[in-house]
């Protein structure tokens, strides 16, 4: 109830539009991600191998790269109950336009700045190998399982972790 309560928080500060409270929720939002990852590794560690923890995985990996992508200044669909209210960036050219005071901004509008400035902070960046590691161990030991091994919801997981890897450039070390 502490995590829903704080994230309540950070995303009635996040309603008005400003970017250091947008931030703060999706930084947010990674960590409780972190947080369920690490539990969902820990219930796998103990012999917890069915299809609930299967389909776990796969809403977390879902969050997961909506975060990720947010994060990094990409327009994500919304993964879960928790959509960042507006967008992370701005439009360069229209300082307090209506768009900004809508909340929402069209799919065509992106910030524009170079590939390497769309890259996790180190804190961000570390706490997303952390969930990256505790996803791709519970999906190693979910594939063990025959009947979950082959399953349509497995592939899902691994591609959507595997496209998350490239978002957020989790195959490098921080700050490379």
């Amino acid at each position: 109830m502490n995590w829903a309560r704080w994230l309540d928080t950070l995303r009635d500060s996040a309603r008005g539009g400003e970017y250091a409270a947008v931030q703060a929720l999706a930084k947010g939002k990674l960590r409780f991600i972190l947080r369920r990852s690490s539990l969902l590794r820990d219930k796998a560690m103990l012999g917890q191998l069915h299809h609930p923890q299967l389909a776990e995985a796969q809403a977390l990996c879902q969050e997961f790269e909506q975060v990720i992508g947010e994060l990094t200044g990409r327009v994500m669909p919304p993964a879960d109950e928790w959509p960042l209210p507006v967008r992370l960036y701005a439009p360069e050219n229209t300082p307090g336009s209506a768009s900004k005071a809508s909340g929402h901004r069209g799919l065509h509008e992106r910030r524009h700045v170079p590939t390497r400035q769309n890259r996790l902070d180190a804190v961000s960046q570390s706490e997303a190998q952390q969930v990256y590691g505790c996803l791709r161990l519970v999906l190693r030991l979910l594939q063990q399982q025959v009947n979950l091994a082959e399953s349509p919801a497995m592939q899902q997981a691994n591609d959507l972790l595997a496209r998350t890897v490239k978002l957020g450039y989790l195959d490098s070390e921080p700050g490379a």
